[in-house]
């Protein structure tokens, strides 16, 4: 190392590719033989400076055969003429400035083979998230093939005791587990497959502590999200470095799964990786959730001012059995309730084969005359003389072997030679035929033409990929399904959207199987999960708040587990709020709890889901899980909303809820409620620095109970 030190040649700033994300970044350059080495990354990884020869940094995105043979390589060729290894030297630099930032190309060349590889990096300072992605094309004399194409591959030198947060694992309505596990030498890999509805698998997003366990305002914590509608990939490599003083070194890459889904590049076509969202945190994983939530508002959300409704969903009080009158019953209770919304969901359509259980229908999407012998017109009626919006379920991208659709194009679905299974009674239509597209798009624009009163959608997916494969590609190419259909998918997502901007779209797929930033820039909400029990639903939006604020977490009071009313509702209250009740069985107190909740989420929705989201009690971690509290803090620190929640029996000391963020020399005026009564019960008035340093005292001692402050800044104060 020291004859590396006597043969330094200084850098200068021509040689240095440095990108400011907002408080940390990168600097890259390219090495006297052209390789992009990583100089600096972290918190003052835009302000590195080399000390080296170029040549003895790591290389900033390794290719199989192109240095480090002894770690997966994030980009994997075998060329047209067989040669399986790449080498790439950079090209040229491009910098584009942007009005929040900077969109900065680093454009790469095969030094033998004709191969152009581009690393796009755009930053948000104002967020402090960084957005990577690489795309490739190449002028060969046939066709490469793609065996691994990661958006990102970092080396972090300094990882001495790295400990991995992930989320879910555990299949439908387990979508958001919270597990942590230390990373010791090895590899993991975090993977999910199904193509339609991965995240039921895998949550496309992970935290990384680099130096042990972090809390919520300590350590120095890595966030990231892969923003695919599709089968991804998180890879961790951690090896002992070769000086045994020095730290361990871990590889992270990120990007689409390549499993099983090589893809076969023809000349002059353009392949585009997913992009992969991250962030770098010194104090702590509350700031990544900080600057996630301010960079999805600022660059993934459709509409992000625009108040999400209260919804009332009719699912979980009829199911499918259901007719025009009772409809029209619910609509009017829900309007009666307070509601913006009445959502009517699956099994309003089939003629030929009716909507009566999951086996049939799909893909006739015309209203079922025994149900709806009007069509959907007269709720759509209904609901405006009862002043309320109203909102449809569909499935556009499914289809049912019983159905008409079906029988006239049997050919329409993804499948290979074998015979298709069924998965939940349905087929998935495949994207990359033309007419396939149009037909969905048609689906949506058909429907809210001839019902100009719906404006909402709740669209869902409930089957993924099996049997994969498309008539369109060819033999040698079938495998480009994984990537293809994402993107025809979006297309269709992309051009529903651009028909319909006026119309709110609800993103669901068996659940929170599309929990990704990537499809959510087309709709305006997810169903965070078809688990609504509250106890599990206070974790869940724990786990899920660390990427997305709670404007698009839908989140309905339901009879899932059995709990309280008014538990489930000051639970839903933290989300975007609404209900999945039959609101005809509901008792005068129940009534009365619902209509209490409704006054407090008129109250409070502004702050919860625009305000910043301060995370007091986790319920996920530390020797006490029994509680959980969070505040959402309005951008001028004038009002608060707080909700702590008794999840079960306590196990520990009860904590002071201390507020931080809020102006230290106002007086705020306190008020809570459990919703059991109608009169907010008034609390002594303390000042921002009271609130922060003593903080309330926790006063649930009961499993299943909740409480809610209001607190507003008192003028002149």
């Amino acid at each position: 190392m020291e004859a590396a030190r006597s043969k330094a040649r200084p850098a200068t700033d021509a040689d240095l590719i440095r990108v400011d994300a907002g408080g940390w970044g990168l600097t890259w350059a390219a090495d006297g033989n052209g390789r992009l080495r990583q100089i600096g990354l972290g918190p003052v990884g835009h302000l590195a400076e080399p000390t080296l020869d170029l040549r003895w940094y790591p290389e900033a995105f390794p290719t199989w055969g192109g240095g480090d043979q002894f770690r997966p390589a994030p980009l994997r060729v075998t060329h047209a003429d067989g040669t399986l290894t790449t080498r790439l030297i950079v090209d040229d630099v491009v910098r584009i400035p942007q009005d929040d930032g900077e969109h900065v190309v680093v454009r790469c060349r095969d030094a033998l083979l004709a191969l152009v590889v581009e690393h796009h990096v755009r930053a948000h300072p104002s967020s402090g998230v960084l957005e990577q992605w690489v795309e490739l094309e190449h002028d060969q004399a046939g066709p490469v093939l793609l065996s691994d194409y990661d958006s990102i591959a970092p080396l972090l030198l300094a990882a001495p005791n790295a400990e991995l947060c992930q989320f879910g694992g555990g299949g439908w309505a387990d979508e958001w587990a919270w597990t942590t596990e230390p990373l010791t030498p090895g590899t993991k890999v975090l993977a999910s497959l199904g193509g339609v509805q991965p995240h039921l698998q895998r949550s496309p997003c992970a935290l990384l502590s680099l130096a042990g366990p972090s809390t919520e305002h300590d350590g120095e914590v890595i966030g990231l999200s892969i923003a695919w509608g599709g089968n991804t990939r998180i890879g961790l490599d951690v090896r002992h470095a070769p000086d045994p003083a020095a730290p361990r070194e871990l590889r992270l890459r990120a990007g689409a799964n390549a499993d099983g889904a090589e893809y076969v590049l023809d000349p002059g076509v353009r392949f585009v990786t997913p992009t992969v969202a991250w962030t770098w945190s010194t104090v702590g994983r509350g700031e990544v959730a900080h600057r996630f939530h301010e960079w999805t508002r600022a660059r993934v959300l459709r509409d992000p001012q625009r108040l999400r409704p209260l919804v009332v969903n009719n699912w979980e009080a009829t199911f499918f059995d259901f007719d025009e009158a009772r409809i029209i019953g619910l609509i009017d209770r829900a309007a009666d309730l307070g509601a913006d919304l009445f959502l009517l969901d699956d099994g309003w359509f089939g003629t030929t084969h009716p909507r009566d259980a999951d086996d049939a229908g799909l893909g006739d999407w015309d209203p079922d005359p025994a149900k709806l012998p009007g069509g959907v017109s007269p709720l759509t009626a209904a609901a405006a003389a009862a002043g309320i919006r109203f909102g449809l379920w569909v499935e556009p991208e499914m289809v049912n072997p019983r159905s008409d659709l079906f029988t006239a194009h049997p050919d329409w679905i993804v499948r290979d030679r074998r015979e298709p299974g069924e998965y939940r009674n349905q087929h998935y239509l495949d994207p990359l035929r033309p007419e396939v597209r149009d037909f969905e798009v048609d689906v949506v624009d058909r429907t809210l033409d001839a019902y100009p009163g719906i404006s909402y959608l709740k669209w869902d997916a409930n089957r993924p990929v099996t049997e994969p494969g498309s008539a369109t590609l060819p033999a040698d190419r079938q495998a480009n399904v994984w990537v293809d259909q994402v993107h025809a998918t979006w297309d269709v997502m992309a051009a529903v959207a651009e028909h319909n901007p006026d119309t709110e779209l609800m993103l669901c797929a068996s659940g929170g199987g599309r929990n990704d930033h990537g499809t959510l820039r087309h709709f305006h909400e997810f169903w965070t999960s078809d688990n609504t029990d509250p106890v599990t639903r206070v974790r869940m939006q724990w786990a899920c708040s660390q990427f997305f604020p709670a404007a698009v977490m839908a989140a309905h009071v339901t009879r899932w587990g059995a709990q309280p009313l008014e538990f489930s509702s000051a639970v839903a209250l933290s989300g975007r709020f609404g209900f999945d009740l039959d609101l005809a069985s509901l008792t005068d107190d129940e009534v009365a709890i619902c209509r209490r909740a409704v006054a407090l989420a008129r109250r409070t929705q502004d702050l919860v889901q625009q305000g910043r989201l301060v995370r007091l009690v986790s319920p996920v971690e530390g020797a006490d899980r029994s509680r959980a509290a969070t505040a959402y803090v309005a951008p001028d620190r004038s009002r608060v909303v707080v909700f702590a929640y008794q999840l079960e029996q306590p196990t520990g000391s009860p904590p002071r809820l201390q507020l931080p963020g809020l102006d230290p020399d106002r007086t705020y005026q306190i008020a809570s409620t459990d919703l059991t009564a109608d009169e907010r019960q008034p609390e002594p008035d303390a000042t921002g620095s009271q609130l922060s340093a003593e903080g309330m005292a926790w006063p649930l001692p009961s499993p299943r109970t909740a409480r809610i402050w209001e607190l507003e800044a008192l003028p002149g104060r």
